[in-house]
């Protein structure tokens, strides 16, 4: 009997893996952390961007025994590897990697510069392969881990005005497939989650770029009814989506205890339909479909059809001139 209940304890102390969240502030990321540490299974380190670390303590969540709460900007490499290594001085290393931090960029692919352009793929896509592979040493060495890429919809497909989004994710969505298959033979599980529509503020804080801040002004712009359109049309898809952060960390917590996860996970209804739709529908149908769903999409490139409108008169002026 005294055998079976250590051989009890020494399971339940085997579970508890470290979990390194990013982005762990605020929306799903600090939903993760609660649902983490709260079920008592794991010791979390809690990372964000350093002027965003009160946020933790406005919503009562405090380190303890199980909960570090450590500053980390993703493009930071100095900072990215002291986290990685105090994990390893203090835990042992990690564990679990959630790869959550990530921002969204609106612009047409014409109104995207080459540093916001740069930024948006350094943000979603080159700081989680960096901390992918400061991660892989120590899960190799151990034979077991969990890496978990947080994708998006806009992994699976694209939406207009959100172009260089989403070949942030579906970069990461590559390169997190091409992981699966190298790092299995060390027991090591690579899981991509795709949110779609999730019921939050988040769409508040997508970031435009220079040049649409300018268009979504302008009523004369030729992409004007783009953004005019598609800005409210996402956010009322938010807010009326089932989907909370709480539920969406639930569905994670699930993945993580899982012994070999599937690679991609919908963990939104939307993101289930538009998966299928994606799957079973021929790529013309598809894409006509999404097309014709698109709001005002009648309108948009008005005001650039009336320019083109304008041109044989400017000819006839410049001959008869």
């Amino acid at each position: 009997m005294e055998g079976w209940f250590l051989k009890i304890l020494g399971r339940n102390k085997k579970r508890k893996r470290t979990v390194l969240i990013t982005g762990a502030s605020t929306g799903l990321g600090l939903a993760l952390t609660k649902e983490l540490v709260q079920s008592g299974s794991f010791r979390v380190i809690a990372t964000a961007r350093e002027s965003s670390l009160c946020r933790f303590k406005d919503v009562g969540v405090v380190e303890g025994e199980n909960l570090l709460i450590r500053p980390l900007d993703v493009l930071c490499k100095t900072q990215r590897d002291a986290v990685l290594a105090e994990a390893e001085e203090k835990w042992g290393g990690i564990d679990v990697l959630v790869n959550n931090a990530g921002y969204c960029l609106r612009g047409v692919v014409e109104q995207v510069n080459e540093t916001e352009r740069l930024k948006q793929i350094s943000t979603n896509f080159r700081a989680p392969m960096a901390l992918v592979r400061g991660a892989l040493p120590t899960m190799r060495r151990k034979k077991s881990g969990h890496i978990i890429n947080i994708s998006s919809v806009g992994g699976m497909m694209a939406m207009p005005t959100m172009s260089i989004y989403s070949a942030s994710k579906f970069a990461l969505e590559g390169a997190t497939e091409a992981l699966w298959y190298e790092v299995r033979p060390w027991n090591i599980s690579v899981c991509l989650v795709q949110p779609g529509f999730i019921n939050s503020d988040s769409f508040r804080s997508v970031e435009l770029t220079r040049e649409s801040r300018k268009s979504i002004q302008n009523k004369n712009d030729p992409y004007f009814y783009h953004y005019d359109s598609m800005a409210p049309f996402i956010a009322k898809l938010m807010r009326s989506s089932p989907s909370t952060p709480e539920k969406i960390a639930k569905k994670i917590h699930r993945i993580i205890n899982k012994d070999d996860p599937p690679l991609r996970v919908p963990v939104t209804m939307d993101a289930h339909v538009f998966g299928l739709l994606r799957k079973f529908l021929p790529r013309r149908w598809y894409h006509t479909l999404m097309y014709y769903s698109l709001p005002r999409i009648f309108r948009w490139g008005e005001e650039r059809q009336s320019e083109m409108q304008l041109i044989p008169e400017r000819q006839n002026v410049m001959k008869v001139s």
